[in-house]
């Protein structure tokens, strides 16, 4: 797809317009690169042993169904004339839940459990049930960087060819997932002025330097196992942060 760009999701006079994000989870979800399930590779005790509690916690943060994010949308786009928003936002909690359930079916296969809840999510999840949407999109923003290290991490952890297609396809989702919200940004906070806008920015900031170090304390494991130093985890998710303030700001 085209990269996306203000031209295209701004149209007309200033209305909230995200059709062409619309179109392209409509063809991602039409043409996902699948995984090749015939992988019989069994985890060895080490590979299980990393990954066991790391891939339990991170499988239930990508299935969450998004009704309070969906509420918050609704909420702002009363009176707003394009709907498309939140037609993209439906599909791309959709894409999450692809996410979660493909990281069952893996799990299921390893004979890793499903669990329910973590404490980590909870947390997550109780800061957008109390938020407005730009609230709510900021602290998934956040997830979503952090997963773009994550889950390349995880991609190098073990030799099971299903886990490594499966990371490189939530890779490529998730790449684009962090350039839909920083658009999504960039729309609600296109009146303020540019003080505001790098107080702000400084505070998405500071939340994903607190959440990477939570993230470190649950995951280094993995992290480590994939070639990630507790310098490098910090410099590439940092990396991806300012690649998505280069997209609200821009």
């Amino acid at each position: 797809m085209k990269g996306l760009n203000d031209e295209w999701i701004m149209e007309g006079h200033g209305d909230f317009n995200f059709t062409v994000w619309r179109d392209y989870f409509q063809e991602n979800k039409m043409n996902v690169q699948q995984v090749n399930w015939s992988d019989a590779y069994k985890l060895s005790k080490h590979e299980l042993q990393t990954i066991y509690k790391s891939i339990q916690q991170f499988q239930v943060g990508e299935s969450s169904e998004g009704k309070f994010l969906i509420k918050a949308a609704k909420d702002y786009l009363v009176d707003q004339h394009d709907k498309s928003y939140l037609q993209a936002l439906t599909l791309f909690i959709q894409e999450e839940q692809r996410h979660a359930r493909d990281l069952g079916l893996f799990m299921k296969k390893q004979h890793i459990p499903i669990i329910k809840k973590h404490w980590v999510d909870q947390v997550f999840r109780r800061l957008r049930r109390f938020a407005n949407l730009e609230q709510s999109i900021t602290v998934l923003l956040t997830a979503e960087i952090i997963a773009t290290v994550y889950y390349d991490a995880l991609k190098q952890v073990t030799s099971s060819g299903d886990l490594h297609d499966l990371c490189g396809q939530i890779l490529r989702d998730e790449a684009k997932h962090v350039e839909f919200q920083s658009h999504t940004i960039k729309r609600l906070s296109k009146h303020r002025n540019k003080c505001l806008k790098k107080s702000i920015s400084f505070l998405r900031m500071f939340l994903l330097a607190g959440t990477l170090l939570t993230v470190w304390v649950y995951h280094y494991k993995v992290l480590k196992a994939g070639g990630y130093s507790f310098l490098k985890y910090f410099r590439s998710a940092f990396n991806e942060f300012y690649r998505s303030e280069g997209l609200i700001n821009q």
